[in-house]
């Protein structure tokens, strides 16, 4: 049974609300969903394998993702309310207003087969063959896209499975910003113009779609026959790792160093190093924080964590790392 803490202390029926597993947990062994496959190998299997060995979860670390099954259960809810659905609609000037809601296929969960495994997933929402998936998320994550080939891959699989459905070769990131500013959106251009926003995103194609999951499983396989100490190590990429900057200090016409503000930031340690030696002052390595340990319920059981743990690379430790060069 999940161990569970309430460390900064919310009040019960929070607590609760934010702790609360609605997911409809598969108890085949055999059986991975599509969000599962998206993980680091690493992850996946420990997972798998210490499925009953996971760290305590504090209520604080559920709250974005409780407040995410919030909207999806909300516009399922919606949804459901045919006849109010249908006048909305001919509010809004649709014509065979019924006819397109009979046409909107909601949560339709689906599974298939692949050698031992079956890979199983439910889509957010299917519409005249194309598929819909609604994130709730940051402006930042959108802006840099740092979920996009996740999201094109979720969806790609989503089809693989529904090809009856879903037919597009391509799909819609129903994005709803949980930070978005009207402000903002109005000072700068390349910030998203809604709070809600319909992002298109191509397809992997049913051959490549099919071609990645059977790679995916080897993979799993594989490493499922061995131990703990011949386990794959997750990626830079996988782990969300920044890069590494070097921060260049000038200093004052006394000689010393105030850190309170970089003069200028680097990507490599040669430019800084070229900068202090034209001026003296000082060069200071920030390295580049891992955020996805942070999300991984199995670091209590993970030696890579432990690694990064003594090293202090991990996001929730530190956010200011430093080594004065």
């Amino acid at each position: 049974m999940t161990k569970y803490t309430n460390n900064t202390q919310m009040t019960l029926p929070m607590a609760i609300w934010s702790l609360m597993d609605n997911y409809n947990h598969d108890s085949r062994d055999n059986v991975i969903s599509v969000t599962t496959l998206l993980k680091p190998i690493r992850q996946i299997v420990l997972g798998r394998r210490y499925k009953d060995n996971m760290k305590e979860i504090d209520a604080e670390n559920l709250i974005a993702s409780s407040m995410g099954t919030a909207l999806h259960d909300s516009v399922e809810k919606a949804w459901k309310q045919k006849d109010k659905v249908i006048k909305i609609m001919d509010s809004l000037g649709y014509i065979a207003s019924e006819s397109i809601y009979d046409e909107v296929i909601l949560e339709r969960r689906s599974e298939k087969e692949v050698g031992d495994y079956i890979i199983s997933g439910q889509f957010d929402i299917a519409f005249r063959g194309t598929v819909c998936d609604i994130k709730s998320t940051s402006v930042y994550s959108f802006i840099y896209g740092s979920k996009e080939e996740d999201y094109k891959l979720q969806m790609s699989i989503y089809r693989w499975l529904n090809q009856d459905v879903i037919t597009d070769d391509y799909g819609y990131i129903e994005y709803i910003f949980t930070d978005w500013s009207s402000v903002k959106a109005m000072q700068d251009s390349q910030y998203p113009q809604k709070r809600i926003l319909s992002h298109k995103i191509e397809l992997l194609s049913i051959d490549d779609t099919n071609t990645w999951i059977n790679n995916k499983l080897a993979l799993i396989a594989h490493y499922e026959a061995l131990n703990d100490d011949m386990m794959i190590e997750c990626s830079d990429e996988e782990l969300w790792r920044s890069e590494d900057k070097y921060k260049y200090y000038k200093p004052n016409k006394s000689g010393e160093v105030n850190f309170a503000r970089a003069t200028k930031v680097y990507d490599n340690e040669k430019d800084a190093e070229s900068a202090k030696s034209l001026q003296g002052g000082a060069v200071v390595l920030y390295k580049g924080e891992i955020k996805r340990c942070k999300y991984c319920n199995y670091t209590n059981i993970c030696n890579q964590y432990e690694k990064f743990k003594l090293k202090g690379l991990l996001w929730e430790l530190t956010l200011k790392t430093k080594w004065i060069l």
